[in-house]
């Protein structure tokens, strides 16, 4: 087996969490090499956003829950520490109930190793879901995935790709939404027109983690918050509208116009 088939494996070994792809086994012979994991029937997130099927908050609240529950895992509670490094919509598999599982370790990497924070010579990451503070430290850290879980959020908030140049004037998801933001428009005009007509309370849930989604892509890594903080931000959504602030997230309230 080669050398760069390895960190994978290993890697994927130290994984026991209900949200990440179980590997089952390899295989490996002078010509083929293949990793076995379970059968997760429902495709990727990416595929589910972009076909026609109509997917609703609810479903969607879950999906964004199991994704960031399973990279607070790896960063959290997985010994050693892992940073997954390529979090994107294409890489959240989903089973027939639309529970969300982690997949593509391939350039995952443990938090303990050697060279964690040293430069890498090669991307890591993908187009569109790469931190900004990369382009001049070329260093991938536990906040460079959350930079790309709050690009995921946005993505599931908003049904658009992380970059569409065949929409509109072509701007990343987080410039699109902070441009739509500082317009006159309704924030509810961000939201996938999908979501259009929902009951207020629906509506000023998806608006709380519109807000705490921006705090994730904060262009400052030291003011995103740790994965852990992540998952008690958007358990918080689901609590009663008086409850929300305690943790000191953004909070985007439905105007009168809105109603």
């Amino acid at each position: 087996m080669k050398n760069q088939w390895t960190p994978e494996i290993q890697i994927l070994g130290h994984i026991r969490h209900r949200n990440s792809v179980k590997l089952l086994g390899y295989c490996s012979n002078k010509t083929v090499k293949l990793l076995l994991y379970n059968y997760i029937s429902n495709g990727n997130l990416q595929q589910l956003l972009q076909s026609k099927r109509s997917l609703d908050w609810e479903t969607r609240y879950k999906i964004a829950v199991g994704s960031v529950q399973g990279l607070s895992y790896l960063h959290q509670d997985c010994v050693p520490a892992i940073l997954h490094r390529d979090v994107k919509c294409n890489n959240i598999l989903l089973d027939s109930k639309f529970e969300a599982y982690l997949a593509d370790f391939g350039l995952a990497k443990l938090m303990n190793s050697p060279n964690y924070h040293q430069p890498i010579s090669r991307i890591a990451g993908s187009y569109g879901y790469i931190a900004p503070e990369y382009g001049y430290t070329m260093n991938i850290t536990e906040k460079s995935d959350v930079n790309s879980y709050g690009v995921v959020l946005l993505e599931i908030l908003s049904g658009r790709s992380a970059v569409q140049p065949q929409i509109g004037d072509g701007l990343h998801i987080v410039e699109w939404v902070k441009k739509k933001m500082g317009s006159f428009e309704p924030a509810v005009m961000i939201l996938d027109s999908k979501l259009h007509g929902l009951p207020d309370q629906m509506v000023q849930e998806m608006l709380q983690t519109l807000g705490i989604a921006m705090f994730f892509v904060n262009s400052s890594p030291v003011e995103r918050p740790t994965m852990k903080e992540v998952v008690a931000l958007l358990m918080e959504v689901k609590s009663p509208p008086e409850e929300w602030g305690k943790t000191s997230q953004p909070l985007i309230k439905q105007s009168s116009k809105q109603k």
